[in-house]
C-alpha cells in the first residue's frame, strides 16, 4: 500500500529557507532588493555625504602636512598617509557604496578621530596637541559627522541584510 501525501495550504505558501548572510553579500550593493526604496534613497544620500566628508577630512590633513605637519617626526607621514587614503577612498564609497567600502570608511572615520582625541588628551607617538590647534575642532567635527552618516548606513544595510533572511 502506497501512501500518498497532498500538499496542504501551509505547504504551498511556506518561504523558502533563510540562506546565511556570507561574505559575497558584504562585497556586493550596501542595500539589497528588499530594502523600502525610502530607506535605499536616504541610505545613499548618507553614503554620498560621507564620502564627502571623507574627502574633506583628507583635504584638511593634505594641508596640515603641507603647512609643516611634515616636518614632525612619526605624525608627518601619518598625515600624508591619513590625506592618500581618503582621496583614494571618497571615490570608491561614492560611486560603488558597496557594504564592505561603507565599513570600512566608517573605520577610517573613528580612526582619525581616535587619533586626533588621543593627540589632544594624552599624546599620539610622542605627540600632544590640543583642540585649539588650527583645524582640529573643524577636523574633529568632519570626521565624527562622516563616523555617524556612515555608521547609521553600515547599519540599515546590515539590518536589511539579515532581515533579507
Amino acid at each position: 500500500m502506497t501512501i500518498i501525501r497532498t500538499a496542504t495550504r501551509t505547504d504551498r505558501f511556506r518561504p523558502p529557507p533563510p540562506r546565511p548572510v556570507t561574505l559575497k553579500d558584504f562585497l556586493g550593493p550596501s542595500f539589497p532588493e528588499n530594502t523600502p526604496r525610502l530607506v535605499a534613497v536616504f541610505g545613499t544620500i548618507a553614503i554620498v555625504a560621507g564620502a564627502a566628508l571623507v574627502a574633506a577630512t583628507a583635504a584638511i590633513h593634505l594641508h596640515l602636512w603641507l603647512a609643516g605637519y611634515r616636518h614632525v617626526p612619526r605624525i608627518g607621514p601619518l598625515f600624508l598617509a591619513q590625506a592618500v587614503t581618503g582621496f583614494a577612498l571618497a571615490p570608491v564609497l561614492a560611486l560603488g557604496r558597496h557594504l564592505a567600502v561603507v565599513i570600512g570608511a566608517a573605520l577610517y572615520m573613528a580612526a582619525s578621530a581616535a587619533g586626533l582625541l588621543l593627540s589632544a588628551t594624552v599624546g599620539f607617538f610622542g605627540i600632544h596637541d590640543g583642540l585649539r590647534v588650527p583645524w582640529a575642532a573643524t577636523s574633529l567635527t568632519v570626521e565624527l559627522a562622516g563616523m555617524v552618516l556612515l555608521g547609521s548606513a553600515n547599519a540599515v544595510a546590515t539590518w536589511r541584510l539579515i532581515a533579507r533572511r
